[in-house]
């Protein structure tokens, strides 16, 4: 037994309330050396309340077995350790090590099960489509600026106006890229942030927008940009002006006065850019400006949630406190922290609801554009990557192959659509809430910006139809199922080719399997369903539920180079 791999802590990702009743206890071990696992639990003060539940192995990635049990045994406070069996040896493992007996004391604790450390999703956002657009690149309705420089002319009138496009496709959140006022097209450097720029319009035209949003059932997120303002935000202005006397000093991080910008700043900003200057968060008045800031657009507009820039580049208390300013107003806003690396630090339910999923994108990039890795590999590093968060986390994630800030993803696949296919499938039915860049629908390509924020195609005869449906279709099916919104994710064996990938969703009796063939060449295999199961795809291709059913618990596959096809289980 490989001791040295072993690995459990309490209070993170390897024990976490499910909810007010239920524990969940995860264990890692080196693979494919534990036979047995038991989790042995007794009440924190009452010893006679005592029991001994069989841990499941979960996941496995390249490295690691991972193990875990619920426990719902009527208990909120609990004492437990691990009993363990290889093919040559048994040991206990708790807080102080590893024993040939089971020691009376050294006992990992999970002191109490509080109902406010239950990570609690967003209903109406894990249940969400998400359609992101960039204002200036959307779409236009006179007046509007004309080509400016970058600027393009998109405004709120032009949103409204392509209201009912978005409605047919099915979505049922929009996420906007910042709206208020700026000098540079993408406004990540805010002049005013209680003003919408004039550039896209009147306040009540903002308002009408939401409005009608609302009124069809779709949300409403705002980007928010407080890490850093623009060089021209009142605050910054009044430091150039008087110096070390300015009341907005403290705003800033300034290593010395007057702040200037040349040759080099001599004050923090973001990526080095002067014009951004960063803002200090952990000053109360600061913090107060923009916590009012939030609380403005939310109350007086509506807005239903927020997506934070740079989110790992703010101190977190200003999360922690935004959040409990907010929640407390509105309860069902989502806050959603824009973060490029493993998030989970911020996701126990203290700081944000959700972040964007750019570690799930990298593994998708890898084997389904670049194909620099297999599918083996690919199912190793998603357990890993599962296994990093409190599973009540996972289905809020927001899932992404396309952004403002990476390359369109049909261009990261050199224009191949049936790859483009595969990963726009994975996208949506895996665990978290799938968001659609502007464009990608209609297959848009682009490299890096501005490529990749050209202006959004809107002559039809331009349009990917194929790709259009297919957007349909899966936005659909989401809607449809709830183990595409809720359920657990599993990778599943496929006996036969290496390069078909299956996996399952389950929710209750809503089951649903995924296999798709990833390699350019027909791929053959068997898979285990377990039930009775639906082509879903050949069913909507042919309208008659009959011709796609497929009996029994295991089926042969024939997959064509790049097909992919997704199975519904038959509810008895």
């Amino acid at each position: 037994m490989h001791l040295e791999a072993i690995y459990h802590k309490p209070y993170s990702q390897f024990a976490f309330p499910k909810d007010s009743n239920t524990l969940v206890v995860r264990l890692r071990a080196k693979k494919n050396d534990i036979k047995y696992c038991a989790v042995i639990y007794h009440e924190k003060y009452n010893n006679s309340i005592r029991g001994k539940v069989e841990m499941k192995k979960t996941a496995s990635d390249e490295f690691f077995d991972y193990f875990e049990a619920e426990l719902n045994v009527g208990i909120k406070r609990f004492k437990y350790m691990f009993y363990l069996e290889d093919n040559y040896q048994v040991k206990w493992y708790n807080k102080n090590g590893f024993f040939d007996y089971m020691p009376e004391w050294g006992f990992f604790t999970y002191s109490y099960i509080c109902e406010a450390d239950v990570f609690e999703e967003v209903d109406w956002f894990v249940n969400s489509t998400v359609y992101q657009i960039f204002p200036d690149r959307f779409a236009k309705v006179p007046p509007c600026i004309e080509n400016i420089g970058m600027k393009y002319g998109g405004n709120i009138k032009g949103i409204i106006d392509r209201l009912d496009y978005l409605i047919k496709l099915g979505v049922n959140a929009i996420y906007l890229n910042p709206v208020f006022k700026s000098d540079s097209y993408h406004r990540y450097d805010i002049i005013d942030y209680y003003e919408l720029d004039p550039v896209f319009g009147e306040k009540n035209e903002l308002r009408k927008l939401i409005d009608l949003c609302h009124h069809k059932d779709i949300k409403i997120i705002f980007d928010g940009v407080f890490n850093h303002t623009s060089d021209k935000f009142f605050a910054f202005q009044d430091v150039l002006k008087k110096g070390e006397a300015s009341l907005y000093k403290e705003w800033y991080f300034v290593d010395s006065f007057p702040a200037v910008n040349y040759p080099v700043p001599n004050y923090e900003c973001f990526s080095f850019y002067g014009g951004m200057p960063k803002l200090n968060t952990s000053n109360p008045e600061t913090a107060r400006y923009f916590f009012d800031v939030v609380k403005y657009w939310t109350l007086e507009f509506g807005v239903d949630g927020w997506r934070f820039d740079a989110a790992d580049e703010v101190n977190r208390k200003f999360w922690r406190d935004l959040r409990t300013e907010i929640k407390a107003l509105k309860k069902d806003v989502v806050l959603i922290g824009e973060i490029f690396d493993e998030a989970s630090s911020w996701l126990y339910g203290d700081q944000f609801d959700s972040v964007l999923n750019y570690p799930l994108k990298e593994m998708i990039n890898d084997l389904f554009a670049y194909r620099s890795i297999d599918v083996e590999l690919f199912k190793m590093r998603i357990n890993s990557y599962l296994m990093n968060f409190n599973k009540k986390v996972i289905n809020s994630m927001v899932n992404i192959i396309s952004t403002h800030d990476t390359p369109r993803f049909l261009t990261l696949c050199n224009g191949d659509e049936k790859r483009f296919e595969l990963a726009a499938v994975f996208q949506f039915t895996f665990p978290g809430v799938p968001l659609i860049y502007y464009g990608d629908e209609v297959g848009m390509q682009g490299d890096t910006d501005p490529d990749c924020r050209k202006p959004m195609v809107w002559d039809e005869e331009k349009w990917n139809i194929k790709l259009l449906k297919l957007y349909g279709f899966l936005i659909d099916i989401r809607k449809k199922n709830e183990a595409l919104r809720l359920g657990e994710y599993r990778d599943l064996c496929i006996d036969g080719d290496e390069g078909i990938l299956a996996y399952r969703r389950e929710y209750g009796k809503n089951k649903i399997v995924v296999v798709m063939n990833t390699k350019e060449q027909n791929a053959e295999g068997t898979v285990e369903l377990g039930n009775s199961f639906i082509d879903v795809k050949r069913m909507e291709a042919l309208g008659e539920r009959e011709s796609a059913q497929v009996e029994g618990c295991r089926i042969k596959l024939g997959l064509k180079p790049l097909e992919w096809r997704i199975y519904k289980a038959v509810e008895e």
